[in-house]
């Protein structure tokens, strides 16, 4: 599918899969605490799970890509306890998978009940904060409970198929470096990321709306499908409120959502300018190009093959266990 300058594959590289949404963590830099209540909360029907993984794996058998599914956009996913059905039939199916995760419910029990499934995939480990005082405060959970679950995973996993996420929230100074020692003790890198205000969820910027905008700066929607527990489909993983709903999972199959009229509807608002309401999701997310940005305006001028590389590269780091 063409969009302007843009290309859409006819298929999604990436699901991510709400099996359930729950979290047992309160970060200060997630909406969870705020929706969760609002929100229509559930576990996936195992039946829908499957016509989904099997869907995406016919997808990747026909196109011939890596095909990659992580779970749960607004949850922790090892408060489902039998997870390792879950990541065995997707693996068994070619598909690869990796968690994201807090870590505080990642028990020896669990990662052993896991690795003897057959796992192999990755894992990505929420970790906010060095000290054990602002870990508490920023997550609400009990970094040392944490932190022997990472050292026991460390110890009987791959190092480089584990990785730290943390994003800097009011950190003092000092903080960062603390951080990172702390895990490059432990052999594990480390990611700092930036804050997300999942498209205005989360009082983090003062910032004005892009009333008109020429693009998703980390393209998540040319390449990643969201999916609820009842199988709505969304945007983006930002639309954690569930604005837009582009179709869903029980009546049609993932190409059909994919290229379909309402996915399509908002490609043409986020890429061609098409008329979009003020609160359309992605005026209100700072990871939109604003029309006006040097960003736009250098992207336009630049050379067709250029272009290509460019949105190449970022494809492919899109797959890496640690974005």
């Amino acid at each position: 599918m063409k969009i302007g300058r843009s290309v859409r594959n006819d298929y999604p590289i990436g699901l991510i899969v709400d099996i359930h949404d729950y979290c047992n963590a309160s970060c200060k830099m997630c909406p969870y605490e705020s929706l969760h209540k609002k929100l229509d909360q559930g576990k996936m029907d195992w039946l829908l799970y499957r016509k989904i993984i099997d869907d995406y794996s016919e997808l990747i058998d026909r196109y011939k890509f890596k095909g990659i599914v992580t779970y749960c956009t607004m949850g922790e996913p090892f408060m489902e306890e039998n997870l390792f059905k879950y990541t065995s039939y997707a693996e068994q199916k070619g598909i690869s998978i990796y968690l994201n995760t807090n870590a505080s419910l990642l028990t020896p029990a669990k990662l052993n009940r896991l690795l003897r499934s057959g796992f192999h995939g990755s894992f990505n480990i929420s970790f906010h904060a060095a000290s054990k005082e602002l870990y508490k405060y920023l997550m609400g959970l009990n970094q040392e409970k944490s932190l022997k679950n990472i050292e026991y995973l460390s110890a009987n996993y791959s190092k480089e198929k584990i990785t730290i996420n943390a994003l800097r929230y009011q950190w003092p100074p000092y903080e960062e470096e603390n951080l990172r020692s702390l895990f490059n003790k432990m052999g594990i890198k480390i990611r700092i990321g930036p804050l997300s205000s999942r498209a205005g969820l989360v009082a983090l910027y003062k910032r004005s709306l892009n009333q008109r905008i020429s693009g998703c700066g980390p393209e998540r929607v040319l390449y990643q499908m969201v999916i609820t527990h009842t199988g709505d489909v969304l945007l983006c993983c930002n639309d954690m409120a569930r604005k837009a709903v582009v179709g869903n999972l029980k009546e049609k199959s993932i190409q059909q959502i994919w290229n379909g009229k309402f996915s399509r509807d908002y490609l043409d608002k986020i890429y061609l300018g098409k008329p979009s309401s003020p609160n359309f999701i992605c005026k209100l997310c700072e990871e939109s190009v604003s029309y006006w940005s040097i960003r736009h305006i250098m992207k336009s001028l630049l050379p067709k093959k250029l272009h290509e590389f460019i949105r190449g590269k970022r494809k492919k780091d899109w797959l890496l266990p640690s974005t």
